[in-house]
């Protein structure tokens, strides 16, 4: 998330948690008086901020398990759960904040900070996507978890950077499915080829792999003895991005392929 973004957040979470302690404050006083040893879930809070400041996030982990325990209210006890996994998450321990947010969606789905929640969860994914081993398999899970909150929360205050985000994922997968069709290509797997080139081009339409995808198609059908379909697929190639130098090699193939009809 951008640190700007992240920051309003931020702030709106500790105007919430004020709101929260004058609020309870008031109605609590009489209490308050009687019983001394009352649990003070905001200035733990404080503790709490001021640890993660310090990025001690083990000891701010202790405090916010404490506050989840202990807060009678349950209004801390929820904020509570997002901020372990933001300690988790500026830690970079991302399977861990995941836990955590998903925790606290299957308990508050449709708590104020929910929308937050769940970006957090796909951001977990999607800060890992250059991770060359598991690209493949995290940008599907960040954008399973964009997609899953542009559905469940329409009005979420991310739309704009989660619409860049699901493009940038869909854009790896699609490279992703280009690399295995290729490699199945050199191979000599031409129907296997075949297949990955048509995955890209059914589940990431208009992808900046999609000329590559459809010559490369057009290859493999050509070389399975598919004459027809390589025709037909080489021809959309020219049709759609005609002055790329793909569509140039495709127009000769072309002629080729209709004089040998």
């Amino acid at each position: 998330m951008p640190e700007k973004q992240q920051y309003n957040i931020l702030k709106q979470l500790s105007a919430y948690l004020f709101i929260i302690v004058v609020l309870f404050s008031c109605s609590s006083k009489k209490a308050a008086l009687k019983d001394t040893s009352l649990y003070n879930a905001g200035a733990r809070f404080e503790e709490v901020n001021a640890k993660i400041n310090k990025r001690d996030y083990e000891k701010a982990r202790e405090i916010l398990g404490d506050i989840k325990a202990r807060d009678t209210s349950k209004e801390y006890a929820a904020l509570a759960q997002i901020r372990i996994g933001d300690t988790y998450f500026e830690e970079g321990e991302y399977e861990a904040a995941v836990n955590e947010y998903k925790a606290f969606l299957d308990l508050h789905t449709y708590h104020k900070y929910a929308p937050y929640a769940q970006y957090q969860v796909a951001m977990s994914y999607y800060k890992r996507i250059s991770d060359a081993d598991r690209s493949y398999s995290l940008a599907k899970l960040a954008l399973t978890e964009f997609e899953k909150l542009q559905k469940q929360y329409p009005r979420n205050p991310y739309m704009e950077i989660t619409d860049k985000r699901i493009k940038i994922c869909r854009e790896t997968l699609a490279g992703y499915e280009l690399y295995v069709g290729k490699f199945y290509f050199q191979k000599g797997s031409y129907t296997a080829a075949a297949e990955r080139f048509n995955d890209l081009l059914k589940l990431y339409p208009d992808s900046s792999s999609e000329p590559e995808a459809l010559y490369n198609l057009g290859l493999a059908y050509k070389d399975i003895g598919d004459k027809e379909k390589a025709i037909d697929v080489l021809t959309t190639l020219n049709e759609k991005f005609p002055t790329i130098k793909l569509s140039q090699q495709a127009r000769e193939i072309l002629i080729s392929l209709k004089r040998k009809k």
